[in-house]
């Protein structure tokens, strides 16, 4: 019995009759492109199938292509077919789908596993790239290897995730050897264009310093030549752009190295130069000094904080002076003020947190006289507070700390940043900065007040860790001289911190040194005449001790405070 299938001619095929290669080849091309103004690999590519589904056909469609006799391909084969699988191979995904990959994994080769078939996916572009050529060379006039080809194949390396520099030396290979066809006039439909050279620099800063150390430097060297080959009017499609530098800075920023942030500097300046000299598609903008920054940040360097702090008042001139293409945003900002915690931390410099403040302050006006690009975040705002906290040479420096958070919820509760939303790690600082007063019986009842105070905005707008119980303990320890007011205190933060959870080792620490032995009895069970231990307690007032502070993690506290009040 025959099954048929409909045709344009309206003939029928027997099932058990083979299909020969070039009209299976059509057939299963008819499958995958679907009717869309898109090019037909995108739409491919975009065909929804699953991983393996994907890889399969295109492994079947790339081997009905190498197994044909070179010279016979149709026009169609040569000039969409081919070039289409080479596109589609070049972005099929490299691993495997993520439950499968877990298990990989778990014997150590999922990372193995993923190079491999990015490897394998780069030979089939290879592949059909020689079995182009060699169409062409048999004599089919329509078999013309075009840049797009050859930019296919080094994107399949680029994509490969293999780290150790052997697919960047192939992609700069084939990258040199295009531009040498073109030089000589042997091939002139293989002109390298922008992504070619793109290609070859992103290929260079995927390789990490410690698989070579020279990455940066071949990075930075095809950036040159690109440069170079464009202003001796050998390559007329080379000339470089400023996504360019960008790769090259990122690449340097990220190295490690010692001369980075030099590097880094001096390409600036060679944008400025190329700029100067009529290459419009250069222009130094806002990411390039942020890069520049960042990699001083990175450094370590004792100078670090100045050399940023000039860069970003440099770029706050310029800008001033009409040069809005790099002018400081909200990330410049964040850069500056994460510059100032050496100072704070490791050299204990008093000016410091004033600096930042000052800096968090014009980022603030900036924004609110209408300059979207200055919109604040909880992490600028956690990092000032931070400072003040620990800058407690300076008296009142708690009080300073809670101005810089009260900023914060104005900034907030006014609606126009909602990224800036007060977290438990603002709270706690603040709380820290309190528990730390040093002073008279009133400042220190005044800084209780202060912490009690966002300890409860704390529990009402987030919900307090274990870190916050266990300052807030300090705190009561610290700061409140009636015995019998800081055990009622205590007793009802201890209830508090258990129905959430939150006991961790620091904060019962803090507690035994809060209390009195009596209380400490009553609200532990431990034996008269001993000291409870940490371990012996339930496990169920621990039970949240290993959340961190960052966002989403901390649930709301549930706890009944009509039950548990408290009352400084």
């Amino acid at each position: 019995m025959k099954r048929s299938r409909p045709s344009s001619s309206s003939t029928t095929l027997p099932s058990t009759m083979p299909t020969p290669p070039l009209r299976r080849l059509s057939i299963l091309l008819s499958l995958v492109v679907v009717t869309s103004q898109q090019p037909s690999s995108y739409a491919y590519i975009s065909s929804g199938l699953p991983p393996h589904t994907h890889r399969r056909m295109l492994r079947q469609l790339t081997s009905d292509i190498l197994h044909t006799d070179p010279g016979s391909l149709s026009p169609t084969a040569v000039n969409t077919t081919a070039p289409m699988l080479m596109s589609a191979w070049a972005t099929v995904p490299a691993v495997a789908p993520a439950g499968r990959q877990r298990s990989v994994h778990s014997n150590g080769g999922g990372a193995a596993a993923g190079i491999h078939r990015g490897k394998e996916r780069a030979m089939e572009v290879e592949k059909l790239l020689k079995r182009m050529i060699d169409e062409r060379k048999a004599g089919n006039v329509e078999a013309i290897v075009k840049t797009a080809d050859y930019n296919a194949v080094m994107k399949s390396w680029v994509m490969s995730g293999e780290t150790g520099g052997g697919a960047a030396e192939r992609v700069e290979q084939i990258l040199t050897n295009m531009q040498e066809m073109y030089t000589t006039g042997n091939d002139t439909n293989v002109q390298p264009n922008l992504q070619s050279f793109l290609l070859a620099i992103e290929a260079w800063t995927r390789v990490p310093t410690s698989s070579n150390p020279d990455a940066p430097r071949r990075a930075q060297r095809i950036l040159q030549w690109m440069s170079s080959i464009h202003h001796s009017r050998e390559n007329d499609l080379a000339a470089p752009t400023t996504e360019c530098f960008h790769l090259v800075l990122k690449s340097w920023a990220n190295s490690g190295k010692l001369e980075a942030p030099i590097m880094a500097e001096h390409l600036i300046m060679y944008m400025q130069h190329l700029n100067s000299m009529g290459v419009t598609s250069v222009q130094p903008d806002t990411l390039c000094f942020n890069i520049v920054m960042s990699s001083w940040l990175k450094s370590g360097d004792i100078t670090a904080e100045k050399r940023i702090r000039q860069i970003y008042e440099y770029m706050e001139s310029a800008s001033r002076s009409g040069h809005g293409e790099f002018k400081a945003d909200a990330s410049t900002y964040n850069i500056v003020i994460a510059s100032i915690s050496p100072a704070v931390k490791k050299f204990y410099d008093s000016h410091a947190a004033r600096r930042a403040d000052k800096i968090l302050a014009r980022l603030e006006r900036g924004f609110m006289k209408g300059d979207e690009s200055l919109r604040p975040d909880t992490i600028i705002y956690n990092q000032v507070i931070d400072y003040w906290a620990k800058t407690q040479s300076i008296r009142g420096y708690w009080l300073k700390a809670r101005d810089v958070l009260d900023r914060q919820i104005r900034m907030y509760n006014s609606g126009a940043v909602r990224k800036c939303q007060p977290d438990v790690m603002g709270y706690t600082s603040v709380i820290a900065a309190c528990a730390s007063t040093y002073g008279t019986k009133k400042e220190k009842r005044h800084a209780f007040d202060v912490a009690h105070r966002t300890f409860i905005e704390c529990c009402t707008h987030d919900a307090p860790n274990d870190v916050t119980y266990g300052i807030m303990f300090k705190g009561v320890s610290r700061l409140l001289h009636n015995r019998e007011e800081r055990d009622r205190y205590a007793r009802t933060l201890f209830n508090l911190a258990c129905d959430d959870g939150c006991l961790g080792e620091m904060a019962y620490s803090r507690f035994e040194e809060a209390v009195s032995p009596e209380l400490l009895l009553e609200l532990t069970g431990g034996e008269r005449g001993g000291r409870s231990s940490y371990a012996d307690l339930p496990r169920s007032w621990k039970r949240n001790t290993k959340m961190r502070m960052s966002a989403g993690q901390n649930q709301k506290s549930k706890v009944d405070f009509s039950r548990h009040e408290l009352r400084p």
